[in-house]
C-alpha cells in the first residue's frame, strides 16, 4: 500500500530495506512488491551494510530475474574491493557511498571500479565545490548518480549531472523550510526560485537555541 501510494503522488521508484537475519524474508518481501507494482515501475534495494561478501553476492544472484536499478550498500561502506567484486560478479548495479566524508573516499571507489551508481552527500563530504568536484571524477568513469539525503541541495546538484540522475525523495526535512518541491510524472521539478529555492520556515526559527557569529572584524 505505501509504495503504491508512492508512486501514485509522482515518485519515480521505490526502494525497500533488506538486510534482515533470514534471507528468504528479504526475498520474499521483495518477491511480493515486485508483483504488486508490475515489471514497469524502477524497484531497488538498500542493504545498509548488512552483508558479508558471501551473503551479498548470494543475495545478488538470487534477485537477478526481478530487474532492479541497484543494490545498495550490500557491505561495509570502506569496502572498496568487495564491492567491485560484486559489481563485477552480478548484471544488477551496484550503488554505495553515502557515508563517505570526503572526496578522496569516493576516489577509492572510482578507482577500484567498486560501484555503478555513486551516491555521494553534499553536507557528508564538505559541501558544493568538493560535490561538483566529485560528480565531474564520476562521470569521467562513466558512473550514474543518485546522491544521498537532503533532496532541497541534492536536486540542483544531480540536474547539472551529465547523465540521468536518481534523487531520492525525503519529507523529513519538510518542516524547515516555506516551500515544497514538486515531483510529477516520476520527475522531481527543480525550482525557479533564487538559490536553492527555500526560506527558513517560523518552525525551523522555533527550534534554534543559539546563534554565534565569526569572521574577521
Amino acid at each position: 500500500a505505501r509504495a503504491t501510494q508512492s508512486i501514485e503522488s509522482g515518485i519515480g521508484g521505490v526502494k525497500i530495506k533488506v538486510g534482515q537475519p533470514d534471507m528468504k524474508e528479504d526475498l520474499r518481501r521483495l518477491a511480493a512488491v515486485r508483483e504488486h507494482l508490475g515489471e514497469g515501475v524502477p524497484l531497488m534495494v538498500d542493504a545498509n551494510q548488512q552483508w558479508d561478501r558471501p551473503s551479498a553476492l548470494r543475495f545478488g544472484r538470487a534477485v537477478e530475474e526481478l530487474g532492479l536499478v541497484w543494490i545498495e550498500e550490500p557491505l561495509d561502506a570502506y569496502d572498496a574491493e568487495g564491492h567491485a567484486r560484486l559489481a563485477d560478479a552480478l548484471d544488477t548495479p551496484i550503488a554505495t557511498g553515502e557515508m563517505l566524508s570526503s572526496v578522496a573516499e569516493h576516489v577509492r571507489l572510482i578507482e577500484a571500479r567498486a560501484a555503478d551508481i555513486i551516491q555521494p552527500d553534499a553536507p557528508r563530504v564538505g559541501g558544493i565545490t568538493p560535490f561538483l568536484r566529485l560528480a565531474t571524477l564520476a562521470d569521467h568513469a562513466g558512473l550514474h548518480l543518485a546522491p544521498h539525503f537532503a533532496m532541497e541541495i541534492h536536486l540542483h546538484l544531480a540536474a547539472a549531472y551529465p547523465r540521468e540522475p536518481w534523487v531520492e525523495h525525503f519529507e523529513w526535512l519538510n518542516p524547515l523550510f516555506d516551500e515544497r518541491l514538486e515531483t510529477r510524472d516520476g520527475r522531481m521539478i527543480v525550482p525557479d526560485r533564487p538559490g536553492l529555492g527555500f526560506t527558513l520556515s517560523e518552525q525551523c526559527r522555533a527550534w534554534v537555541v543559539d546563534n554565534v557569529e565569526f569572521g574577521r572584524a
